[in-house]
Formats: C-alpha cells, structure tokens, sequence
C-alpha cells in the first residue's frame, strides 16, 4: 500500500483526527472527501464543520473532493454537530463533519455518518484510510453541485415540538466559545427558559477554557450556577455535556442519566445503553426503574448503533455523550440537555435533591502516554495476563477486571496517543488499593515497548 507521504495514524477507529498543517493538510482532506465519496456517497451527501479555526479551509477542501468524484453537497456551515446530524438524519443522507471534538486548537478532523445518523465504525473508516493510502482516489468529469442550507431554525422548532415548552426554571449555560453558542441559549428561550450564557461567541482559540469537558475548568460555571436552578456545559462541537446543581456540584454522565430517566421511564419503553466504562450506577438505576441494561464498547457511534438495534430507550457515554432516540435517535447534547431540564421541572425538586438521591462510590480515571503505534499492543498484552491472574475479566472493549468491591479498567484511547485507567470501589481505600496495583501493572506493560 502507497501512503503518499500521509501519516496513516490519523485514521482513527471513529474518525480522522490530526494536528492542523503537519498531518492533516487541506491536499489531505480533499483526498479524504474524495475517498468517503466513492466508497459511501450514492449521490448527495451534508457537510458541516464546528468553530475551529482550520475549519471553514478544510471544509472546503472535504467538498471539492466530494465533489470530484462527481457527488452533490448540502454544506451546513457552522454548526453545532446535533443540527448537522439532524438535518442528515432527516434527509436520509450520508454525512462528514470537520472537528476534533474535545481536542485542543490545534487539531481538527472529520466524522463520517450514514444515512440513519450512526457514524462509520472501524472497518469502514479503514476503508477510507486504505483509499486514501494508495493514491488511487477517482476524480469524475462532471463534478457534483453544492447547495448552502441553514437547518438551525429547523432544529430548533423540531426539537421544541418533541420537548414541549412548559416552564420557567433558570438555566446558566457554557458554551466555551463553541458551536453549541450558535443553538443552545435560544432554543431554551424559545423553550421558555431565563437563560444566561457564559464563553457564548463561536472562537475557535477558544480563549477562556478548552473544548473539552474537564471539571477542573469549569470554576466560572460552577459559580454562576449557584444563582441559577441548573448549569449545562457543552464541549467544543456541542455533541457532550454534563449539569451542575445549583449547590455547584458538577454531576457525572450516570448522574444526569438518573434524573432524565426519572421522566423518560414514565414516556417510553426499551432498554437503557451504557458503555463499558460507565459506573455501576447505571446498573443500579437500571434495577430502580425496572429496565435492562445492556454494556457496549466505549465510543459514542457503538452507544448509538446499540439504541438502534435493541430498541433502547435510551443510551449515554461515561465521556458525556447521549441519546434519547425519542426525540431524535443520533447522538445530540443539546436536545437531551433540554429534556434534561423538563425531567427536573417535572419532579418539582431542586437539581441538589435529585443529586442527593444518588448512591455515588469513589471513582478516578488515570491517563498515560503511550504511542498510537504500540497502545494497542499493550492492551493485547495485558487482555493475555489479566485473564490468566484473575477470574472476572471482561475484554469486549480494552479489559475490565471486577472484583466484589470495584472494578478496574485499562483501555487505549481511540482519539490519542495514550492509556486510560477507569477504578470505582466502595470505599476510598480500595480505590487506592485498585489505582496502585493497576497503574503499576500498566507501566510494566508500557515499559516493554520502549
């Protein structure tokens, strides 16, 4: 296989991701959007981008490969990637949509969708990569048109139309000068809500915090919280969030679940979706509303594949990512952070109450270095030991070992070059005890390769 000069590491297993101008090059998405056209596009597909700086030139370098090999575009702009998803979804069309989602400035990316709104999944984003890689993308004579929609407004009012608009509760909202600014702080006006935004300008050096989600940036929102009945968070393409109480306690993805499914329980039938990583919470409220729980591979396109197909009712992601197929069956924060706050309005409580209902245990997520050429290899490893030196062990996504007290799991990032430790136990010494074991057993692993 050729690879022209481009690094192969940025085909990634959910998506492209690369550091703007060294390996991800306009020349490279238009040999990108060339590619994902042949190989998925029938005949139109929607593009749109989030607010990054690299994004309007690699947008349109996405389109003119699409269009080379002879395919139409519906270019979206910028927008948040729910909207996107939404108007694809409706459309029935196969989508790409340049970001780097919670990465820093200096990268970006793209994400590949079907027509129902799941995104590709590995083989097929190797699919692409293998095109791309041998140099033998096809240009076309004719080449496709490209046709400019705005479906934000159409977002809005179909959202709005699922939800409803009864209630009044104070809403403060960071954007963190993301995409979600564009939608999020008038749709809950449109909703009925007294909204206040924090960081609400779309600026891609996102000057006043990261684009992920990290409750360590997050001091401004927590304080302005506390004036208000619920606080929401987005992350840089607005497809994650969380909620913070008005006591500015910062709830987990499992936490925001138990007070959506409080309501959603009442409205609708199926299974609840949790990845492999979510807390043991999740079984629990799953027994408290009487529904099953199904476990699934970490990654947002696996979580929303598994709502799909079990007919679930619901699905959510340790990293904050959510779906409530009801409303609209793609992964989407902003909608789901909506209904979020009609299942509080709904209880008649305060958020802190809500909190305070829930059996939270000691919980820390460790990362580590590890290069993208040799992670994988060192899970591998560690799958052979672990299930030889312990009786429960799960490796359907990275390895998971549970014990009657917690569990621990070692999985390799999917989107950086590093390891990720996940440890819950029931009290604070196990914990330790678990970080300690697991962490050194890690670096021995690591160790080997370098």
């Amino acid at each position: 296989m050729q690879n022209s000069g481009i690094n192969p590491a940025i085909f990634r297993a959910y998506d492209v991701r690369g550091i703007y101008g060294k390996d991800l090059t306009e020349d490279v998405t238009e040999k990108i959007g060339n590619a994902f056209a042949n190989l998925f596009v029938k005949n139109t597909c929607v593009v749109g981008m989030d607010g990054r700086k690299s994004g309007p030139s690699l947008k349109e370098a996405l389109i003119k490969g699409v269009v080379s090999a002879g395919k139409n575009v519906i270019d979206v702009g910028l927008v948040p990637r729910g909207v996107y998803l939404f108007l694809a979804w409706k459309l029935k069309k196969p989508s790409a949509y340049i970001t780097a989602s919670h990465l820093d400035k200096e990268w970006n990316g793209v994400k590949f969708a079907h027509g129902n709104g799941i995104e590709l999944f590995e083989e097929d984003n190797y699919r692409v990569r293998d095109l791309v890689l041998s140099g033998k993308t096809k240009m076309v004579g004719k080449l496709g048109r490209v046709l400019k929609e705005n479906p934000v407004e159409d977002y809005k009012k179909y959202i709005i139309s699922k939800i409803g608009s009864v209630g009044k509760l104070r809403v403060v909202m960071d954007c963190g000068n993301g995409a979600a600014g564009i939608v999020a702080p008038d749709l809950f006006k449109k909703a009925g809500r007294d909204v206040k935004t924090i960081f609400g300008d779309v600026d891609g050096n996102f000057p006043n915090r990261p684009p992920d989600i990290d409750n360590s940036d997050l001091s401004r929102l927590v304080s302005k919280s506390e004036q208000s009945d619920v606080g929401i968070v987005f992350d840089g393409d607005g497809d994650r969030m969380k909620l913070v109480d008005e006591r500015g306690r910062i709830m987990d993805p499992e936490a925001a679940s138990y007070l959506i499914l409080k309501q959603l329980i009442k409205e609708e039938k199926g299974p609840i979706i949790a990845n492999v990583e979510c807390l043991k919470i999740m079984d629990e409220v799953a027994e408290k509303f009487n529904r099953k729980i199904y476990r699934v591979r970490v990654g947002n396109s696996f979580m929303v594949q598994a709502v799909f197909e079990k007919n679930a009712c619901f699905g959510v992601e340790r990293s904050g990512h959510f779906c409530i197929p009801s409303i609209i069956p793609v992964d989407d924060a902003i909608s789901v952070s909506l209904y979020a706050v009609k299942a509080l309005e709904k209880t008649g409580k305060k958020l802190s109450d809500i909190v305070d209902e829930i059996p939270l245990y000691p919980f820390q997520r460790m990362k580590i270095e590890c290069a993208d050429e040799t992670k994988f290899k060192v899970i591998e490893n560690l799958k052979n030991r672990l299930s030889r030196e312990y009786k429960k062990v799960n490796t359907l996504d990275g390895v998971r070992v549970d014990f009657d007290y917690g569990w621990a799991l070692i999985r390799a990032s999917n989107t950086s070059p590093m390891i990720r430790l996940s440890i819950e136990a029931n009290n604070g010494e196990k914990l330790k005890y678990l970080g300690e074991k697991f962490m050194k057993i890690l670096k021995e692993e690591i160790e080997k390769f370098r």
